[in-house]
């Protein structure tokens, strides 16, 4: 199982990157384009702005998995252990029950522009697809948290276990 997490984690950061510098690259000809021979490609900025949606969303997936989000955990480290892992715990809970319901109706929207058979402006590619990094990196951002947030449950009952094993091996009895 820890393979398949490593792979999907390689396949993320790989994605990341090089969608970063291609984004980057779009930019660079679009400027260059523009300023020195009087003329702009249209269609980069429209993928620009799919990429940078993209970007958002695969970097937040990732920013869950790596815990790099901004926290306001200033109360959180002054609650005490026992209720601490409970906050924890809700927090995540809930933020993936939001991504899960953001996922839920941006699936509607999505299937909504598939009937309707929208396409962009410029590029001409059909509306779901560029909508479609929301709910499925909303499920992956969902998913994430549910992992941590359920982390919380198991760290929180194993030290238990552990301190109850060190405390019945040492002798001592916790009333």
């Amino acid at each position: 199982m820890q393979r398949i997490f490593k792979f999907i984690d390689r396949v993320e950061n790989f994605t990341l990157v090089w969608t970063i510098l291609i984004l980057a690259l779009i930019g660079f000809v679009q400027v260059i384009t523009r300023y020195i021979f009087n003329f702009s490609f249209p269609w980069f900025e429209e993928l620009g702005r799919y990429l940078g949606v993209f970007i958002a969303f695969l970097g937040a997936a990732i920013g869950v998995k790596t815990g790099s989000h901004f926290t306001m955990d200033l109360l959180i480290l002054m609650l005490p252990l026992s209720i601490r892992w409970l906050v924890n715990l809700l927090s995540h809970l809930l933020s993936a029950g939001f991504f899960f319901i953001v996922a839920a109706y941006s699936w509607k929207i999505i299937s909504r522009m598939y009937g309707y058979e929208t396409t962009s402006p410029v590029m001409g590619i059909p509306m779901y697809i560029a909508y479609l990094p929301i709910p499925a990196f909303s499920v992956v951002i969902g998913t994430r948290f549910s992992i941590k947030g359920f982390g919380f449950i198991k760290e929180a009952f194993g030290s238990r276990t552990s301190a109850e094993s060190n405390a019945a091996g040492s002798g001592e009895v916790n009333q």
